[in-house]
């Protein structure tokens, strides 16, 4: 669709750009607490790290309830047995689910959500969602790969793995993987809401241990493809002393690092605060804070999105 920036541009005001973005960096560097930062969010949380977010709320760090944070935990078991390992197929799951949620009636979400979670109620609508971490999630695409594979007759891996968890990986497995996480991606993508994808940190580093580079924790080609579709790239930092430092955020590549901020308007450092940098955001394109990253609701919502995506998208 021929478009013009004065219409489709984030200054425009009548359109809802999403904010697509990636975290990754050391252990430590509070990517998930600044990540939660963002209002009205869901996180598939395949690091078991949440505990990070409660601690930030607690300690005044992070303005958020907690109450306000709802997430799902999916960690891979230890073994390898098939029937254990659900964890690619429940994850794309539980996205449709929490899309599905807000098609309730409002009025009857409260009676809804309490039966459907013991008890527990929390916001129905949300604009955000979260991705902790990539890095975790990657072992559930390997072993759907392998899985998928197996079952089209293109590789024995599946078949050869040993009860320790050791499985040979082949060319063509690799290849399933790259598909299986580009496909999630855009399952994700699709949903019309804010993406925020968390990594840890891959040092490359050659033959002499001498650093190369730094990028995101991901399988293979992964870190090379996956950035690429995100606008935003933000490596994270910890500065100050051990009793007095704060998370920031790294926007401008420099030698080692591969960052990128199609924004244009941040610094090459910010602070880990969301609520600053959407300020800043909003204040340079000229529109209302509120008006900023608003996501789709609903799966007919949803949908709309994922086709209006489809049919602007340029075919090769």
């Amino acid at each position: 669709m021929t478009t013009t920036l004065a219409y489709s541009g984030l200054s425009s005001g009548t359109l809802g750009k999403r904010l697509h973005l990636m975290i990754y960096g050391p252990f430590g560097t509070r990517k998930t607490p600044i990540a939660h930062g963002l209002p009205h969010t869901r996180t598939l949380d395949f690091d078991d790290g949440m505990q990070s977010v409660e601690w930030a709320i607690l300690a005044g760090k992070l303005n958020r309830t907690l109450d306000d944070i709802v997430y799902e935990t999916i960690t891979p078991p230890p073994s390898l047995d098939e029937s254990k390992n659900v964890t690619f197929d429940y994850a794309n799951d539980k996205i449709d689910e929490w899309v599905a949620d807000e098609d309730v009636d409002p009025k009857d979400w409260p009676e809804y959500c309490a039966e459907k979670n013991d008890g527990r109620v929390f916001n129905q609508f949300w604009d955000t969602l979260i991705i902790d971490s990539g890095t975790s999630l990657t072992t559930g695409v390997i072993v759907k790969a392998l899985q998928e594979t197996h079952r089209l007759e293109l590789s024995k891996s599946w078949s050869k793995r040993n009860k320790k968890g050791l499985t040979p990986v082949m060319i063509q497995d690799r290849g399933a993987v790259n598909i299986l996480f580009s496909k999630f991606m855009t399952v994700c993508f699709g949903t019309g809401k804010n993406i925020v994808l968390i990594c840890h940190e891959y040092q490359n580093v050659n033959k002499k241990g001498a650093l190369q580079g730094v990028e995101p924790l991901l399988s293979g080609q992964l870190r090379q493809t996956v950035p690429k579709d995100f606008d935003e790239v933000w490596y994270s930092r910890i500065k100050g002393t051990v009793k007095d430092n704060r998370g920031v955020l790294q926007t401008a590549a420099d030698p080692m690092r591969r960052c990128r901020s199609r924004l244009g308007c941040l610094d090459p450092m910010e602070e880990g605060d969301f609520g600053k940098i959407k300020s800043k955001v909003a204040e340079f394109y000229g529109v209302h804070v509120d008006d900023l990253w608003i996501a789709s609701h609903g799966t007919a919502e949803a949908r709309a999105f994922a086709e209006e995506e489809v049919e602007n998208a340029v075919m090769a």
